[in-house]
């Protein structure tokens, strides 16, 4: 007897459904937390929106991102689960398919998920790996918002604690504190590094005194202390490293239910997302540390493989309840 062919609507259907479900859930739930973020911008009447849209951006990218590299995995363990609990992967089974084969069956619905993980990973990762050109977006939207201004009034430009002072018969200046030494600085225009230790003003104007007035038209300031953190990781090497590592927890959670090493709904979904989050805390870690080499970034699979492995492990080794015979 020949092998099943096994339809595309009974696995990838199901996978690539349960998969989009638990991607937009998440999505929507990241997208909420991050607007407790974006939020009080949003509704600072002297805060433009278009001046809010860069920061939004990068919040957005980050947990469409985190979504779905989660909800991949996680839908994937919910059809696989499903597919073993109505007997259907047992009669493939009896009929010659390996769990293998099962698995490399859902690699064309997969190719589609890696591909938008791919974009908002890369996307995130460009903002990440310099926060500076961010803050540029703030300062320069504020200066367009502020060039079409009809009244008097000031633009605040987010996280600088810096505002734009617009008139109509008058060209924009923005007023901010010195980021060395206790002054106040007006400039026409300010442009910030990407690592965010220097920062370009141009006709910039300040107060050393009662009677010290000082105007440049351009100043730069060097070495200033990085108070925001930039990404260390390539945004291109960032979405290679994330789609793998998301590709193979989703494959591996279907091979491990299929074989029956992982038995149960809750135990298959927090296998799946073991990996995943392993990922991502080891991801932010190594952020975090100073001077890691990229050679330690190309670990991430490594730690999604041990993380799903050992969760496995663990849950295998858990006692479960036996049915009883009734009398």
């Amino acid at each position: 007897m020949g092998r099943p062919a096994l339809p595309a609507n009974v696995a990838i259907r199901l996978a690539t459904r349960d998969a989009v479900a638990f991607s937009i859930g998440l999505a929507l739930l990241g997208l909420g937390a991050g607007a407790v973020r974006v939020l009080p911008w949003a509704l600072d009447s002297t805060v433009p929106w278009a001046v809010v849209f860069p920061f939004a951006r990068s919040v957005a990218m980050l947990a469409l991102e985190a979504a779905f590299f989660l909800g991949w995995p996680l839908g994937w363990a919910l059809a696989a689960q499903r597919f073993v609990s109505v007997g259907e992967a047992r009669v493939f089974a009896l009929l010659g398919e390996t769990p293998a084969r099962t698995t490399l069956r859902l690699v064309p619905s997969g190719v589609a998920f890696a591909a938008v993980l791919a974009v908002l990973s890369f996307a995130g990762g460009r903002d990440a790996n310099a926060p500076g050109r961010v803050l540029s977006e703030l300062v320069a939207e504020g200066r367009a918002s502020c060039i079409t201004a009809t009244a008097p009034t000031a633009i605040t430009v987010p996280f600088l604690r810096a505002s734009w002072l617009c008139a109509p018969d008058r060209a924009p200046r923005l007023l901010a504190p010195s980021p060395v030494g206790n002054l106040v600085v007006n400039a026409g225009d300010a442009h910030i590094a990407e690592d965010l230790r220097r920062i370009d003003l141009d006709d910039a104007r300040f107060v050393l005194g009662p009677t010290a007035n000082v105007h440049v038209g351009s100043m730069q300031i060097r070495g200033l202390p990085a108070w925001g953190q930039s990404s260390k990781l390539p945004p291109w090497l960032r979405a290679i490293l994330v789609v793998l590592s998301a590709f193979e927890a989703a494959a591996l959670i279907v091979f491990l239910l299929l074989s029956r090493r992982v038995r149960g709904r809750a135990v298959a979904l927090a296998v799946a997302a073991s990996g995943p989050l392993a990922a991502l805390g080891s991801l932010r870690w190594l952020e975090r540390t100073v001077g890691p080499s990229l050679l330690l970034f190309t670990l991430l699979p490594l730690a999604t493989l041990t993380a799903i492995l050992c969760t496995a492990w663990l849950a295998a080794c858990l006692p479960r309840k036996r049915a009883t015979a009734s009398k």
